[in-house]
């Protein structure tokens, strides 16, 4: 059997396993889960956690007149919560981690917005898979709660997910634009954040204001903006330093 046709095997067996309905016994899958481990060990299947970058929030104009002259931007609120990313293999949730690289699948699986499942198209079914980021949050408290209760899910034995939500913003890895990103993490059926769009830098600011004065994003617990390159392309050029993007910031108070 070849190392795609054992892998699929595997996960299918947890599928039905995790529904409560086993179709093999604890030690025929601990053999073909051992098999794969030893004929390819760094597999996905086995839920190496993904890094998570942070966001710079030094001076946005500096930023702009550095990084981002002449681009359209993406600007979204910067959900106060705890981040999570997900990995899908052949359009499957088999892992999710936090920042810190802890595995949370099981409390990923109680968040009724989450999918554990991806529709079928080319980039979700593929062999490879797709890690998606975005953040755990509570969408009807206030920005402190809302982490508390994120972060107090997290830890829990057993979750349940009462009042939180997942809101997805980047697909991982992503050579695409932006904007097209957002519209198939929405066509996956995730919650996706507001976007605003502009190659102003002066609406970047005025957007900026109007969330101080609590005139934008108003009614999400968020503790400020993001602001992204919008472009694929430009983004691959910007890359990324050891611990933030060089193509998106964040603008707090």
């Amino acid at each position: 059997m070849n190392i795609k046709s054992l892998s699929k095997k595997i996960q299918y067996f947890d599928n039905c396993y995790r529904k409560g309905q086993a179709k093999i016994s604890d030690v025929e899958f601990d053999s073909l889960y051992n098999e794969l481990k030893e004929r390819n060990p760094n597999h996905p299947i086995f839920g190496q956690s993904m890094k998570l970058l942070s966001l710079d929030n030094y001076c946005f104009s500096e930023w702009w007149a550095e990084k981002a002259r002449n681009e359209t931007m993406i600007v979204q609120p910067k959900f106060d919560g705890c981040a999570l990313g997900l990995r899908y293999q052949s359009g499957t949730l088999v892992a999710a981690f936090t920042r810190s690289g802890k595995d949370v699948l099981e409390a990923a699986r109680t968040i009724c917005n989450l999918p554990l499942e991806l529709p079928e198209d080319g980039q979700a079914v593929s062999e490879d898979p797709v890690e998606i980021r975005g953040e755990l949050y509570a969408p009807n408290l206030s920005r402190t709660k809302s982490q508390a209760l994120a972060g107090g899910h997290l830890r829990k034995k057993n979750p349940t997910g009462n009042g939180l939500s997942f809101v997805a913003y980047e697909i991982l890895g992503s050579t695409n634009d932006e904007i097209e990103d957002i519209k198939r993490l929405e066509s996956w059926f995730f919650e996706i954040p507001p976007t605003n769009r502009t190659a102003d830098p002066k609406q970047v600011k005025q957007w900026h204001k109007e969330w101080l004065a609590g005139e934008l994003f108003e009614n999400l617990p968020c503790d400020g903006l993001v602001v992204k390159v919008a472009s694929g392309e430009s983004k691959n050029r910007l890359g990324s330093n050891s611990k933030c993007p060089n193509w998106a910031i964040a603008m707090k108070d």
